[in-house]
């Protein structure tokens, strides 16, 4: 029996070619294994994409829940700090009520002072706890950390020595909270060229 053969138009090439139905069959067959494969592969790929969607939003709102719990956690840090500085500050309003009370009721003056003076020291120490504390003003005047709200002409004193201090200044951690309002020396000479 002679096999037939069929003639088919090359899509690539364009040529007409001879192909026995055999030959189709089995070129059939073989497209047949690979869109099965190809079939296999999307599945797998969907499944891989629908494993990924599923972790990704696991993921997303375990972190959704991780930045509520530290904005709780961070809004309890503060809170227990503002009450950690209001039972320190209580007490020193206790010492305040007690010194006023006995003010009322002594003519000891030394014994009122020594009471304000323990009052001061425990104020002073309470801020130091809290990182809290005095700018130095020995150390001659920086911009930094120091206001001069006047100068003086001196041939005593060096130049930016301060003289006296009319406010304290205060830092917290290093970073200035408020400047020290201070009198500064300035030489006879600079004094000339501002005038």
């Amino acid at each position: 029996m002679e096999e037939k053969k069929e003639e088919v138009k090359n899509e690539e090439t364009g040529e007409v070619e001879e192909i026995s139905l055999e030959e189709c069959l089995k070129e059939n067959e073989t497209l047949k294994k690979e869109l099965e494969e190809l079939k296999a592969k999307l599945q797998k790929t969907e499944d891989a994409a629908k494993k990924l969607s599923v972790l990704y939003q696991s993921l997303q709102k375990e972190f959704e829940d991780y930045k509520a719990r530290m904005r709780k956690e961070k809004e309890e840090a503060k809170e227990e700090g503002a009450l950690r500085l209001a039972k320190g500050f209580m007490e020193i309003v206790d010492n305040f009520e007690k010194a006023l009370e006995s003010a009322q009721k002594t003519t000891d003056i030394n014994a009122l002072m020594k009471g304000i003076q323990m009052i001061h020291y425990q104020l002073s120490r309470f801020l130091q706890e809290q990182g809290i504390e005095k700018i130095e003003t020995s150390t001659g005047f920086n911009p930094m950390e120091h206001e001069a709200v006047e100068t003086v002409v001196s041939k005593e004193h060096a130049p930016n020595e301060i003289i006296k201090v009319i406010q304290t200044g205060y830092k917290y951690r290093g970073r200035t909270i408020r400047p020290a309002k201070v009198i500064v020396a300035i030489p006879p000479e600079e004094r000339e060229e501002i005038t």
